[in-house]
């Protein structure tokens, strides 16, 4: 379950350092770890700035027998000179993991750095890829750096970690997001694995949000005419959202949490879990900032995923203003074996189940659980029709949509 081939870049800033710490850490976790260590220098791209800079260059330095001589100096230079940077770069790197016993192969490459870094990532094939936040630009309206950027839209298949902080897990919790997607739980199992390793608390946090459509309803009534208001019927609408479908909501991302947190302590990890209510992006980065996260751990996609996407949103920009460590992991082959909860059935009458079919599909699974929570906590042993259109009076939507007299 631990990583085993680990491919981290370097280029001297502190981030970089940082980064080959933790691929070193992972590496050496098992004592299986194995580490490929990368430099890529720009030496064609600094020829073309010399030639684009010859027209103003003096005129003593016009004649074309000079110029040859500038040229072949500046390439040798900058030829030589980057190859002996890339060496000094991995040295520190290569005499670490041999103090720990780490295998390590250094690996240099000419060309764009995003570029050669995921042609390297797709021909050595590594199981994680670690790279620094940001490198020698960086500035604080930059939270992350347009290498690690670009190679996070595009690592595809591959697990990438990129490291802001020194790698520390003591007494600072793995936290991971939770929606009940397929790579979500990939993410779970992976931050539950490493929590265990390095001994780290797991928290494993599901936003959903319950705001969304009590901004969204003022707006659309602003434009509907007075007519089409009263057919929308406004209060009645919000009332669904706020009895059945919001507190559906919650009740799904819970039970997909517990769903997790059982498949987490099967892996060794000590689980904390925690539903909040809001925008998913800034309660989790909120939630990993005030839990002191030593790693956030997150799924490259969500629930919502469309075959044009390369990264889901919430994830995206999570890497991007995040100020811890934050592993992106790559959606599985097969989906992850979660367990299923047991829970109490509660047998519907075909009444019932007719009534519930009128509802709109969307909120259908939402209303069904709010349906049996109401009837469980009323201590009855089945749904009935007079079960829903209790439901449906306390949503404020009468005897339920379409429900009769």
């Amino acid at each position: 379950m631990m990583y085993q081939q680990i491919f981290v870049g370097v280029d001297g800033s502190p981030c970089s350092d940082l980064a080959g710490e933790a691929a070193l850490a992972f590496a050496a976790a098992t004592g299986r770890g194995r580490c490929t260590g990368c430099h890529v220098y720009a030496a064609r791209m600094h020829r073309q700035r010399f030639e684009d800079m010859e027209p103003g260059l003096p005129e003593r330095y016009q004649e074309e027998e000079r110029l040859d001589g500038l040229r072949a100096t500046h390439d040798d230079l900058i030829s030589g000179g980057m190859a002996l940077i890339s060496d000094a770069y991995l040295a520190p790197l290569a005499a670490k993991a041999a103090a720990r016993g780490v295998p390590f192969e250094p690996v240099t490459a000419e060309g764009r750095g995003y570029v050669e870094v995921l042609r390297l990532m797709r021909e050595h094939r590594p199981d994680l890829a670690v790279l620094g936040g940001t490198g020698h630009g960086q500035t604080p309206e930059v939270p992350l750096g347009s290498l690690a950027g670009r190679v996070l839209l595009h690592a595809g298949s591959r697990d990438l970690l990129l490291v802001r902080r020194p790698w520390d897990l003591k007494n600072r919790p793995v936290v991971v997001g939770v929606d009940g997607s397929d790579a979500s739980y990939a993410a779970l199992e992976r931050a539950a694995t490493i929590a265990a390793a390095f001994d780290a608390p797991l928290e494993a946090v599901a936003a959903y949000d319950p705001f969304f459509h009590t901004a969204v309803f003022p707006v659309i009534a602003g434009v509907l005419p007075e007519e089409a208001q009263r057919r929308f019927n406004f209060p009645a609408q919000e009332r669904l959202h706020d009895e059945i479908i919001d507190r559906g909501l919650e009740h799904i991302y819970r039970q997909n949490l517990e769903r997790g947190a059982a498949l987490a302590r099967t892996l060794g990890a000590r689980v904390h879990t925690a539903v909040v209510p809001g925008r998913v992006c800034p309660q989790v980065h909120h939630y990993a900032a005030v839990k002191g996260a030593g790693l956030l751990v997150l799924g490259r996609y969500g629930l919502h995923r469309e075959e044009e996407s390369l990264i889901g949103s919430n994830t995206l920009n999570l890497a991007r203003m995040s100020t811890t460590n934050v592993l992106v992991v790559a959606p599985p082959e097969t989906p992850v074996a979660v367990p299923n909860l047991p829970i109490d059935a509660i047998p519907w009458t075909p009444e019932a189940e007719r009534l519930l079919l009128q509802m709109p599909p969307f909120a259908r699974r939402m209303a069904r659980m709010a349906v049996e929570e109401y009837a469980r906590e009323g201590g009855l042993s089945r749904v009935t029709e007079d079960t829903v259109r209790d439901v449906a009076r306390r949503s404020g939507m009468g005897g339920g949509q379409g429900a009769g007299p």
